[in-house]
């Protein structure tokens, strides 16, 4: 391993990849390296400046590294290329960038950073819960927060962004919020301080698995399960299968999923809790904007979450159904924090598709106030239909909060949690989809009606502490929670 020593002046360093992992990698490097610049081999942005930083042709490394030693840092998914480019350029301390880590470019070799002190709780009674992701996201915050309110104290390690650049409204509510490096140095770190309870998100699987013997109680909240898609390797099953099996407590977004788990892993209900995907009271809205269609008249529907380029079994592969919707004359909104360069492409296919860009959580409820219907169609196929049937969206919670009806795909426990509470209905694309959409917007929701019936998030605070202090109790005693 290479030890980064780190003495009055800082190392220097230039990240070749300016696309989003070079962003990435740009947030976790600035703590322990001085940037110097950018490398990309596209020419449009050679001469502009990123975060300050100007941006270099690739052959301009070497006046870099006739100045002192530079450290390389390709940040980018397909990197094989790029470090081939560089070993041309005989340019030496190159590292690649492989899911939040840093390793040499030859031989893979992790590279050890300083390592953070252990934490320390120093006679204070408050529950002191370490959350763990690779990007925290919505659920994580909304985990932390209800934990946060109730007098506690909350603190992140993420592994690839902090939550500034996803979820800013959500940064102040933890202590520190630290960059994990290396599992190993997770590892000892978890190990030396005096957390109570490491909650650790779904994906990456692997953190759950590798911190079970840190003397910790460790509680793995899974998000959706993988296998039910049926695309992991035997690899992942494996270490699914000990997140879910070997920590203290699992937590899951519903009883579909966690009655899946029961039979799959065959771990006892007792260790386990449903915290379904409701909003925040935070965010319950309060003042609506102007709907658009009482401008032109049209049926203006929205989306906002994840989309997929090209992989046509993914649920969020959206860019057949879409057009087919759009090609009524119905209009789609779409917000989103994945690839903006797809996002636009899809709004060049139909004058009826509008990319909205990527906005924080609590702008979104009053943006969303503005549409007819929200769509909360995936695209189900046989692959992820088992997935999708135990899933808790997001957005289908954020529609009905914003005060406007949902538009459902061919999902059950969809259907029926919306239909039973008039929040929306089934739509079949194959009818007459312009007929459809417009009876959906006719359907009316009462203000506040989540708040109402008891949909927030806060309202698990109670079962979530609680949660805690039996998995604790029963790992402090040694024995499984079910004896």
């Amino acid at each position: 391993m290479q030890i980064l020593l780190l003495g009055d002046i800082m190392k220097k360093c230039i990240i070749f990849g300016c696309g989003y992992i070079g962003h990435a990698a740009y947030i976790k490097l600035k703590r322990y390296y001085e940037v110097v610049a950018w490398a990309d081999n596209n020419e449009n942005l050679y001469g502009k400046e990123i975060y300050g930083i100007s941006v270099i042709k690739p052959s301009e490394i070497a006046s870099f590294e006739q100045k002192g030693i530079v450290d390389i840092f390709v940040a980018m998914l397909q990197s094989a290329d790029a470090v081939k480019q560089l070993r041309k350029l005989s340019v030496p301390n190159v590292y690649i960038w492989k899911g939040g880590f840093f390793f040499s470019a030859d031989g893979l070799f992790p590279m050890e950073f300083p390592k953070e002190a252990g934490h320390k709780k120093c006679g204070d009674k408050s529950l002191h819960v370490l959350f763990i992701s690779d990007i925290a996201g919505i659920r994580d915050n909304k985990m932390a927060s209800i934990v946060r309110k109730a007098g506690n104290k909350v603190f992140l390690a993420y592994i690839i962004k902090p939550p500034h650049d996803a979820c800013p409204e959500y940064e102040g509510i933890y202590e520190r919020i630290y960059p994990v490096m290396s599992m190993d140095s997770l590892y000892e770190f978890v190990k030396d301080s005096e957390f109570d309870i490491i909650h650790c998100s779904s994906e990456p699987e692997y953190v759950t698995p590798i911190l079970l013997g840190s003397g910790k109680t460790i509680i793995h909240d899974c998000h959706d399960l993988r296998s039910s898609n049926q695309s992991l390797s035997p690899k992942q099953i494996q270490l699914e299968y000990l997140a879910h099996s070997g920590a203290d407590g699992v937590i899951y977004p519903t009883s579909g999923l966690r009655d899946e788990a029961i039979k799959k892993f065959g771990i006892s209900e007792k260790k386990t809790l449903v915290v379904e995907n409701y909003p925040s009271e935070d965010l319950i809205l309060s003042v609506k904007k102007d709907k658009l269609s009482k401008i032109d008249g049209e049926i203006h529907c929205v989306y906002e979450g994840g989309i997929t380029f090209g992989d046509k079994k993914c649920k969020r592969y959206f860019e057949e159904i879409w057009m087919k919707i759009v090609k009524t004359g119905i209009h789609i909104h779409y917000y989103s924090q994945c690839d903006v360069k797809y996002c636009k492409y899809l709004e060049s296919l139909h004058p009826c598709l509008h990319y909205e860009g990527n906005i924080s959580s609590n702008r979104l409820v009053n943006e969303l106030s503005q549409y007819d219907v929200g769509l909360c169609i995936f695209n189900n196929n046989p692959k992820n239909q088992l997935y999708l049937e135990s899933s808790s969206p997001n957005k289908l919670y954020e529609y009905i909060n914003a005060g406007i009806p949902v538009a459902l795909g061919d999902v059950k426990s969809h259907i029926q949690f919306a239909e039973s509470n008039s929040f929306g209905k089934q739509i079949d694309l194959n009818g007459d989809i312009a007929a459809q959409m417009k009876e959906i917007a006719s359907l009316k929701i009462e203000s506040m009606v989540l708040k109402k019936k008891g949909f927030v998030f806060e309202n698990k605070t109670s079962d979530l502490l609680k949660f805690y202090e039996s998995v604790s109790q029963c790992a402090e005693k040694g024995y499984d929670s079910e004896e």
